[in-house]
């Protein structure tokens, strides 16, 4: 499978979309045998004293819910690459619909997020893990095709877990594959994707109530215009980005995101959103945790 399109499929989920079109550096990070002089292959990072690849991000218990299918609900996603969609709902104040998002979250920065995408039917990439929106945090792990890779982003210093070690990801780093890698784990900052995200809903649409993991939910529609999101990503747009990109968004009694939904090109994710609100713990590692790179 295609790394560079799979990478975009997460990206999508996590309301990532904007730079996933277009592709950019797809793959995981450092790998066995690599300029770190790290020989196990990466996995996710250790918050108990039991197996590390076992064990979930810091700060929050194991998320137990059912993930609902990518491809559920792809028969009421667009698959266009246009702003022309198949059935976006009753329109919808797209402000009204922003300032929901915005109020929420503000509220409520803390969350833990699950994300499944696939390509052209096969089970690609999986993330999960805890962020705080408010602090701009996370601790999440990747799973590629069953390489596992940990990251976290605590007080705006990125490290990725290269078991023992966690290895500092600097933006003035020569490493060619550290700064690849800050490329890849900037992705997954929800904090940032969120904003690019309510800056680009120019349209809205309301689908009616539905239930989603036993919670009653809202089923909304979001178009995207990619322009006003990558200006505010302070990100080039890519040149294979369409114009505009429709989500499926359900939102709960309190305005929270629920899920969310993206089919394009034969790419389906979908992100499912739960303990919003919560406690969550992601902390900086150790000095004695950290490994030495040039």
């Amino acid at each position: 499978m295609p790394r560079m399109r799979t990478t975009a499929a997460v990206t999508a989920a996590l309301t990532l979309a904007l730079t996933a079109c277009g592709g950019g550096d797809g793959g995981p990070g450092p790998t066995e045998g690599d300029a770190f002089g790290n020989n196990t292959t990466p996995s996710a990072p250790s918050t108990s004293d039991g197996d590390p690849n076992t064990s979930t991000p810091s700060g929050s218990q194991s998320a137990t819910s059912t993930k609902p299918d990518p491809t559920a609900t792809a028969s009421e996603t667009s698959t266009s690459s246009s702003s022309t969609s198949t059935n976006t709902g009753t329109p919808f104040d797209p402000d009204e619909f922003t300032a929901k998002l915005k109020a929420s979250v503000e509220e409520n920065p803390t969350v833990r997020i699950d994300v499944e995408a696939t390509l052209e039917g096969q089970q690609g990439v999986t993330a999960s893990g805890v962020q705080d929106l408010s602090a701009d945090a996370l601790d999440m792990e990747v799973d590629m095709g069953g390489q596992k890779l940990g990251y976290r982003l605590v007080d705006g210093q990125y490290y990725l877990s290269q078991p023992p070690k966690w290895v500092p990801v600097t933006e003035d780093s020569t490493n060619p594959l550290v700064k690849q890698t800050l490329d890849q784990i900037q992705l997954l900052s929800m904090r940032k994707q969120f904003d690019a995200f309510v800056a680009g809903i120019e349209k809205a649409g309301d689908k009616g109530t539905e239930e989603i993991d036993g919670v009653q939910t809202r089923h909304y529609t979001a178009t995207v215009n990619t322009d006003r999101a990558y200006e505010q990503l302070d990100a080039e747009k890519d040149p294979g980005a369409p114009d505009t990109l429709i989500y499926d968004v359900w939102l709960d009694e309190n305005d929270l995101i629920r899920q969310m939904t993206f089919t394009q090109d034969g790419a389906k994710a979908t992100l499912t959103a739960k303990d919003w609100g919560e406690p969550v713990s992601i902390d900086k590692p150790a000095d004695s945790e950290l490994a030495e790179v040039s």
